[in-house]
Parts: structure tokens; sequence; C-alpha cells
């Protein structure tokens, strides 16, 4: 009877031992199941988007934004424009500036007959790019000593206010800048044909200099 017994319990235990592995089964294979629908649905994503290359551009774009005040005669982009010689802008052939540009640096010739004369020009840089930038540097030819007797350089925005570095120009504008050179109104003598050549001229009784800038953005 004892054994009856024994054998009954063992036979019970077997069977929950059979019941919990059949629970632990469909409990893992609901888990599984919940875990798979979960990774569909997010595989499913339906619907697109785009995100466009940031792209990096600013630059003089074309003859247009050079401007030379009224009055003033320009020869912009010339050929060969190092070996033209700027005169006083009133004959047929008058080019009393010769401006010519290369990337983000702008050269010029220039003729000032007589104390007080003053060139003056504009230059347009454009941001067309996508990327805000700032000014880095704005770097100027210098005068040597001889010219620096003579006359004055500078290079402002067109409004007259002086270049910085960080100054913002924003992706889709522009900053406009002045280049003006004077012959100083203090003097009292012309040149002398050696301080004529000391400066960069070839007309006797006139100053003058040939001058660029360049400037630097980074990205802001």
């Amino acid at each position: 009877m004892e054994n009856e017994i024994e054998k009954l319990k063992m036979e019970h235990q077997k069977q929950k031992k059979k019941s919990f592995t059949l629970i632990a089964l469909l409990l893992l294979v609901t888990f599984v199941s919940i875990g798979y629908a979960t990774l569909s649905s997010t595989l499913n994503i339906n619907g697109t988007s785009t995100i466009d290359n940031p792209t990096w551009d600013i630059e003089i774009e074309d003859d247009a934004d050079i401007d030379c005040p009224t009055g003033e005669k320009c020869t912009i982009n010339p050929s060969n424009p190092e070996s033209l010689t700027p005169d006083d802008g009133t004959g047929d052939d008058a080019k009393g500036a010769i401006i010519w540009m290369d990337g983000n640096t702008v050269y010029f010739k220039h003729l000032l007959v007589k104390p007080g004369d003053k060139f003056e020009f504009t230059t347009k840089f454009s941001n067309n790019g996508t990327i805000d930038a700032k000014v880095d540097t704005v770097t100027k030819s210098d005068l040597n000593a001889t010219a620096q007797r003579f006359l004055t350089y500078d290079v402002t925005y067109a409004n007259g206010n002086a270049v910085n570095s960080g100054d913002l120009l924003r992706a889709g504008e522009e900053a406009t800048f002045k280049v003006t050179v004077t012959y100083k109104s203090t003097v009292t003598a012309l040149p002398t044909a050696e301080e004529l050549a000391l400066i960069n001229e070839t007309s006797q009784g006139h100053t003058g200099a040939t001058s660029l800038f360049t400037v630097n953005y980074v990205q802001a």
C-alpha cells in the first residue's frame, strides 16, 4: 500500500513539472512573439526624409561686384592686368584704375595726380553657401616707407565702419568693402623721379601704387 502511495506522489510531481515546463514554454513563445512584433513595427517605418549637404561658397561673383565712384574710370578684370599701366582716366583709352580678382584677393593699380586726390572703390563678397561665416583676417599690402610719405591706404566696410575679426556673414547675405587710397593733402612737393620709382609709379609727377587686399572667412 505504501508503495502505491509513493508511486502516486512521484507521478503527481512529474505532472507538476510537466505543467511548469509547459507554462514556461508558453511564456517564452509569448515573449518572443511580442518582441518580434515590436521589432517588426520598429523596422516598418513609412515616409522619407532628406538631409541637405552643407555648402561653403564665399566669393566675388563677377565684374558687377566691383564698383567705382561716378566719374572714375575703372578697367576691371582685363587680360594681362599686370602689364597695364593706369593713366589719369581722361583719354579715349582711359584706365584711371585697373582692378582684378583672384579668389578672395583683389588687386588694383591706381593713379593719383595731386595732393588731396583720392581713389576709392567698393567690392562685394557674397555668401552663396548654406554655412554662416565670420571674418578671420583682412590682409592688405603694406605701402613702403616712401609711399607712406605721400599716400594713405585703408580697407573698411562701405559705410566706413572698421572690419573686425569675428564679423558675421550669414548664409545668403553679402558684405561690401571699401578701398580708399588718398594722396596726402599735407604734401607740399611732388615726389622726385627716384621717389616715384620707389613707390612703383611710371609717370613723372604722379603718385600711386600697385596694391592688394584679401578677406579670409572661416566657419562661424
